[in-house]
Protein backbone atom coordinates (compact mmCIF):
# COMPACT_ATOMS: atom_id res chain seq x y z
CA UNK A 1 0.00 0.00 0.00
CA UNK A 2 2.81 2.38 0.96
CA UNK A 3 4.56 1.58 -2.31
CA UNK A 4 1.74 3.27 -4.23
CA UNK A 5 1.16 6.17 -1.82
CA UNK A 6 2.81 8.45 -4.38
CA UNK A 7 -0.31 8.11 -6.53
CA UNK A 8 -2.35 9.67 -3.72
CA UNK A 9 0.22 12.48 -3.49
CA UNK A 10 -0.05 13.10 -7.25
CA UNK A 11 -3.84 13.27 -7.03
CA UNK A 12 -3.55 15.63 -4.07
CA UNK A 13 -1.30 17.92 -6.13
CA UNK A 14 -3.75 17.85 -9.03
CA UNK A 15 -6.77 18.89 -6.93
CA UNK A 16 -5.87 22.62 -6.73
CA UNK A 17 -4.96 22.61 -10.42
CA UNK A 18 -8.36 21.31 -11.55
CA UNK A 19 -10.12 23.62 -9.09
CA UNK A 20 -8.34 26.62 -10.62
CA UNK A 21 -9.11 25.41 -14.15
CA UNK A 22 -12.82 25.28 -13.21
CA UNK A 23 -12.74 28.77 -11.70
CA UNK A 24 -10.93 30.30 -14.65
CA UNK A 25 -13.14 28.66 -17.26
CA UNK A 26 -16.16 29.94 -15.31
CA UNK A 27 -14.65 33.41 -15.88
CA UNK A 28 -14.85 34.24 -12.19
CA UNK A 29 -12.84 37.20 -10.97
CA UNK A 30 -10.60 35.71 -8.32
CA UNK A 31 -10.12 37.93 -5.28
CA UNK A 32 -6.99 35.95 -4.47
CA UNK A 33 -5.33 37.17 -7.67
CA UNK A 34 -6.10 40.81 -6.89
CA UNK A 35 -4.96 40.58 -3.26
CA UNK A 36 -1.66 38.78 -3.95
CA UNK A 37 -0.84 40.93 -6.99
CA UNK A 38 -1.29 44.09 -4.89
CA UNK A 39 0.74 42.54 -2.07
CA UNK A 40 3.71 41.84 -4.35
CA UNK A 41 3.55 45.07 -6.30
CA UNK A 42 6.90 46.88 -6.54
CA UNK A 43 7.98 50.07 -8.24
CA UNK A 44 10.38 50.08 -11.17
CA UNK A 45 13.94 51.33 -10.67
CA UNK A 46 14.14 49.79 -7.19
CA UNK A 47 16.45 47.08 -5.87
CA UNK A 48 13.53 44.66 -5.46
CA UNK A 49 12.45 45.16 -9.06
CA UNK A 50 16.01 44.63 -10.38
CA UNK A 51 16.49 41.56 -8.19
CA UNK A 52 13.28 39.85 -9.27
CA UNK A 53 13.78 40.81 -12.90
CA UNK A 54 17.08 38.93 -12.74
CA UNK A 55 15.49 35.96 -10.94
CA UNK A 56 12.75 35.61 -13.54
CA UNK A 57 15.33 34.78 -16.22
CA UNK A 58 16.21 31.57 -14.33
CA UNK A 59 12.86 30.17 -15.42
CA UNK A 60 13.09 31.17 -19.08
CA UNK A 61 13.11 28.46 -21.70
CA UNK A 62 16.61 29.48 -22.87
CA UNK A 63 18.09 29.09 -19.38
CA UNK A 64 16.32 25.79 -18.72
CA UNK A 65 17.21 24.54 -22.20
CA UNK A 66 20.90 25.36 -21.71
CA UNK A 67 20.87 23.92 -18.17
CA UNK A 68 19.20 20.75 -19.43
CA UNK A 69 21.84 20.39 -22.16
CA UNK A 70 24.63 20.65 -19.58
CA UNK A 71 22.94 18.05 -17.37
CA UNK A 72 22.45 15.67 -20.30
CA UNK A 73 26.09 16.05 -21.36
CA UNK A 74 27.20 15.42 -17.76
CA UNK A 75 25.07 12.27 -17.49
CA UNK A 76 26.21 11.09 -20.91
CA UNK A 77 29.94 11.83 -20.86
CA UNK A 78 30.90 11.88 -17.18
CA UNK A 79 28.40 9.56 -15.47
CA UNK A 80 27.60 7.37 -18.50
CA UNK A 81 24.13 7.04 -17.00
CA UNK A 82 22.06 6.69 -20.16
CA UNK A 83 18.84 5.74 -18.40
CA UNK A 84 18.84 8.90 -16.26
CA UNK A 85 19.89 10.96 -19.28
CA UNK A 86 16.90 9.69 -21.27
CA UNK A 87 14.45 10.29 -18.41
CA UNK A 88 15.82 13.79 -17.81
CA UNK A 89 15.55 14.75 -21.50
CA UNK A 90 12.07 13.30 -21.99
CA UNK A 91 10.91 14.72 -18.66
CA UNK A 92 11.85 18.32 -19.45
CA UNK A 93 10.65 18.18 -23.06
CA UNK A 94 7.38 16.50 -22.05
CA UNK A 95 6.71 19.05 -19.33
CA UNK A 96 7.25 21.93 -21.75
CA UNK A 97 4.94 20.38 -24.37
CA UNK A 98 2.25 19.69 -21.76
CA UNK A 99 2.43 23.27 -20.49
CA UNK A 100 2.08 24.69 -24.00
CA UNK A 101 -0.87 22.41 -24.79
CA UNK A 102 -2.76 23.43 -21.64
CA UNK A 103 -2.08 27.13 -22.25
CA UNK A 104 -3.48 26.90 -25.77
CA UNK A 105 -6.50 25.00 -24.47
CA UNK A 106 -7.34 27.34 -21.57
CA UNK A 107 -6.31 30.53 -23.43
CA UNK A 108 -6.20 32.81 -20.42
CA UNK A 109 -4.99 36.29 -21.26
CA UNK A 110 -2.08 37.71 -19.29
CA UNK A 111 -2.41 40.62 -16.83
CA UNK A 112 -2.30 44.10 -18.31
CA UNK A 113 0.68 46.47 -18.01
CA UNK A 114 3.32 43.74 -17.67
CA UNK A 115 6.81 45.00 -16.94
CA UNK A 116 8.80 42.70 -19.25
CA UNK A 117 8.17 41.60 -22.82
CA UNK A 118 6.11 38.43 -23.01
CA UNK A 119 3.99 36.51 -25.50
CA UNK A 120 1.47 33.69 -25.37
CA UNK A 121 -1.20 32.74 -22.89
CA UNK A 122 -0.96 32.87 -19.12
CA UNK A 123 -2.33 29.68 -17.50
CA UNK A 124 -0.50 27.78 -16.13
CA UNK A 125 2.83 29.56 -15.71
CA UNK A 126 5.57 27.86 -17.71
CA UNK A 127 8.21 29.37 -15.43
CA UNK A 128 6.48 27.83 -12.40
CA UNK A 129 5.66 24.45 -13.94
CA UNK A 130 8.70 23.70 -16.12
CA UNK A 131 10.98 25.49 -13.65
CA UNK A 132 9.65 23.24 -10.88
CA UNK A 133 10.27 20.14 -12.99
CA UNK A 134 13.77 21.20 -14.05
CA UNK A 135 15.03 22.34 -10.65
CA UNK A 136 13.49 19.38 -8.82
CA UNK A 137 15.21 16.99 -11.24
CA UNK A 138 18.54 18.77 -10.81
CA UNK A 139 18.09 18.73 -7.03
CA UNK A 140 17.26 15.01 -7.17
CA UNK A 141 20.43 14.25 -9.14
CA UNK A 142 22.59 16.27 -6.72
CA UNK A 143 20.97 14.83 -3.58
CA UNK A 144 21.44 11.32 -4.94
CA UNK A 145 25.22 11.87 -5.21
CA UNK A 146 26.04 13.99 -2.15
CA UNK A 147 26.76 12.49 1.25
CA UNK A 148 25.40 13.69 4.57
CA UNK A 149 21.81 14.46 5.51
CA UNK A 150 22.59 18.09 6.31
CA UNK A 151 23.96 18.71 2.83
CA UNK A 152 21.01 16.93 1.23
CA UNK A 153 18.58 19.12 3.19
CA UNK A 154 20.53 22.25 2.27
CA UNK A 155 20.36 21.39 -1.44
CA UNK A 156 16.65 20.59 -1.23
CA UNK A 157 15.76 23.78 0.65
CA UNK A 158 17.93 25.85 -1.69
CA UNK A 159 16.13 24.59 -4.76
CA UNK A 160 12.70 25.06 -3.15
CA UNK A 161 13.58 28.69 -2.40
CA UNK A 162 14.81 29.14 -5.98
CA UNK A 163 11.55 27.85 -7.46
CA UNK A 164 9.44 29.98 -5.11
CA UNK A 165 11.43 33.11 -5.99
CA UNK A 166 10.94 32.43 -9.71
CA UNK A 167 7.19 32.15 -9.13
CA UNK A 168 7.07 35.39 -7.13
CA UNK A 169 9.13 37.15 -9.80
CA UNK A 170 6.47 36.40 -12.42
CA UNK A 171 3.82 38.07 -10.26
CA UNK A 172 6.05 41.08 -9.59
CA UNK A 173 6.79 41.45 -13.31
CA UNK A 174 2.99 41.40 -13.85
CA UNK A 175 3.19 38.70 -16.52
CA UNK A 176 1.19 36.13 -14.53
CA UNK A 177 -1.70 36.03 -12.12
CA UNK A 178 -0.90 34.37 -8.78
CA UNK A 179 -3.29 31.53 -9.68
CA UNK A 180 -1.17 30.88 -12.80
CA UNK A 181 1.79 30.32 -10.50
CA UNK A 182 -0.15 28.08 -8.11
CA UNK A 183 -1.42 26.00 -11.03
CA UNK A 184 2.12 25.73 -12.43
CA UNK A 185 3.52 24.56 -9.10
CA UNK A 186 0.63 22.12 -8.61
CA UNK A 187 0.97 20.53 -12.03
CA UNK A 188 4.77 20.63 -11.88
CA UNK A 189 4.74 18.78 -8.55
CA UNK A 190 2.33 16.12 -9.85
CA UNK A 191 4.40 15.69 -13.01
CA UNK A 192 7.69 15.46 -11.08
CA UNK A 193 6.34 12.92 -8.58
CA UNK A 194 5.09 10.75 -11.42
CA UNK A 195 8.37 11.05 -13.29
CA UNK A 196 10.52 10.20 -10.26
CA UNK A 197 8.49 7.14 -9.35
CA UNK A 198 8.40 5.80 -12.91
CA UNK A 199 12.13 6.51 -13.14
CA UNK A 200 12.82 4.46 -10.02
CA UNK A 201 10.45 1.57 -10.75
CA UNK A 202 11.33 1.17 -14.44
CA UNK A 203 14.99 1.80 -13.70
CA UNK A 204 15.08 -1.00 -11.15
CA UNK A 205 13.50 -3.40 -13.64
CA UNK A 206 15.94 -2.30 -16.36
CA UNK A 207 19.02 -2.87 -14.20
CA UNK A 208 17.70 -6.16 -12.82
CA UNK A 209 17.33 -7.47 -16.39
CA UNK A 210 20.89 -6.37 -17.20
CA UNK A 211 22.25 -8.14 -14.11
CA UNK A 212 20.35 -11.35 -14.95
CA UNK A 213 21.78 -11.32 -18.47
Amino acid sequence: MIKYSWIAMVLLCLLPFFFLVHEIQSENTLAFDTYISDLFSVSENTFSFTFFKSITYLGKSKFIGFGSLLCVLYLWIIKKDYWTMAVFSIGIAGGDVLNGWIKNHIQRERPENHLVEIAGFSFPSGHAMVGFIFFSMVAYLIIKDVKGDSLKWAVGIGFVCMVLLIGVSRIIMKVHFPTDILAGFSLGAAYSLTLFNLYKSWGEEYFEKRIIR
